[in-house]
């Protein structure tokens, strides 16, 4: 099995969308959540939004990385989140990043992880404290 770690994160009827983000998580039978952080609001980042409602978890799945991510994206969309390519720092209702894989530290399918974020943002570092072991 693998155990990662996913940001949630939210300013778009935050409260909606994370409940429905976890509940099509646990309904897809693919991904195990065995630890969800309290919520944590925070100041959006690189964009003048409303705040962002952030959370963490700690999950297992027997999917390798890219098919996690798919996973998790196409929940994002099931939410109504919509990409612009041009601009990551857009008002979002929904945000899954898988921010931890395994103990692998490195470039998975071109995503640095651990998520050198984790590092910065105290929004990233509060909810992960909670649920990390």
């Amino acid at each position: 099995m693998n155990k990662f770690y996913v940001l949630v994160g939210s300013n778009i009827e935050p409260q909606e969308n994370i409940k429905k983000g976890l509940n099509l998580i646990k309904e897809t039978n693919k991904i195990i959540l065995e630890a969800v952080s309290n919520e944590h609001i925070s100041q959006a980042v690189g964009m003048d939004s409303d705040d962002f409602l952030n959370l963490a978890l700690r999950c297992t799945t027997s999917l390798n990385f890219k098919d996690t991510r798919n996973l998790l994206k196409d929940i994002e969309t099931s939410c109504g989140r919509e990409r612009d390519p041009n601009n990551k720092f857009t008002p979002r209702t929904l945000d899954l990043d898988i921010i931890i894989w395994n103990d692998f530290e490195g470039i998975i399918d071109g995503y640095q992880l651990p998520d050198p974020d984790i590092n910065k943002y105290v929004f990233i570092q509060k909810p992960l404290a909670e649920i990390l072991n």
